[in-house]
This record gives structure tokens, C-alpha cells and sequence, in this order.
């Protein structure tokens, strides 16, 4: 008897599961999110941690907020969780609620530098010691003067 129970195959419940998988979450929120104008304005930045229930047919069902950011990244993030569809469970009749976490990082772009500037080096004539590889200034007055522009 201990033989038939190895052999069997032990079958568990299905959870709906994002089609794509994980990957193709990330790209769906990547792809959808329109950060706040407000909180860009502020530049406000971090993440905004869900939680929801999946049922079986795959839609979601009781987002909340675990860890908010501001009202309009918090409001956005619901927005998005509200548009996930994952696949139905196949669960031979039984019908189940798969609870999940999510987090949506609201994170802005660094600004670019500035363009255009100057860059001026001057430099003077040395001699090297010998033994010592160390540059020592000459008495004279001549010199060279370098200017980058962009």
C-alpha cells in the first residue's frame, strides 16, 4: 500500500496565473503607467505596494493599499491593478480566491545635465627628477593654455 501512495501523483489547486508570467507583468505596468502629473511636479518618487484577490475566473477583485506613496500614485496604481486579466483556474469545480501583493515603482527619470559649457586648462613646463617621477615648475613664465568649448 505504501508503493500505490509513492506512485500516485499528488495533484494540488491551481492559482490563476498572469498570462506571460512575471516578465510580461512587469512589461504590462512598464507600458501602462502615466505617472501623476502632480506628484511629477513634485518629483515624488518610491513604491506603492497592493494587495488584491485573483478568483478563479481571473479578475481581480479587492485591491488595496498596503504602502502608499500620494493620493494620485496611489490612485494610479489601482488603476492599473484594476486592468489585470490573468488566466482562469481549472480547479475540477472548486472555486478559489488566490491573494496576491504587488508593488508599482514610481520612479522619474534623472534630469539631463545641461548643454554647452567651457572647459579652460592651464598648464606649465616641468622638469621630472630622475628618481623621484615628480614634476617641479620651471622659472619661466611660458605655458600653455588649453580652452574646450561645446
Amino acid at each position: 500500500m505504501m508503493e500505490n501512495e509513492k506512485k500516485k501523483k499528488k495533484k494540488f489547486l491551481e492559482k490563476p496565473l498572469y498570462p506571460g508570467g512575471a516578465k510580461a507583468l512587469r512589461e504590462f505596468i512598464k507600458a501602462h503607467l502615466q505617472y501623476p502629473q502632480d506628484a511629477m511636479e513634485q518629483r515624488i518618487e518610491g513604491v506603492v505596494t497592493i494587495a488584491y484577490q485573483v478568483n478563479d475566473d481571473g479578475f481581480v477583485e479587492n485591491p488595496t493599499i498596503v504602502k502608499g506613496l500620494c493620493p494620485s500614485c496611489n490612485e494610479e496604481a489601482l488603476r492599473l491593478v484594476n486592468m489585470l486579466r490573468y488566466d482562469k483556474a481549472r480547479n475540477r469545480g472548486i472555486r478559489l480566491k488566490v491573494n496576491c501583493k504587488l508593488n508599482i515603482n514610481f520612479h522619474l527619470a534623472p534630469t539631463p545635465a545641461p548643454v554647452g559649457g567651457t572647459i579652460s586648462y592651464t598648464l606649465q613646463p616641468g622638469k621630472k627628477n630622475e628618481g623621484k617621477n615628480k614634476t617641479t615648475k620651471s622659472s619661466g613664465s611660458g605655458g600653455y593654455n588649453y580652452s574646450i568649448s561645446w
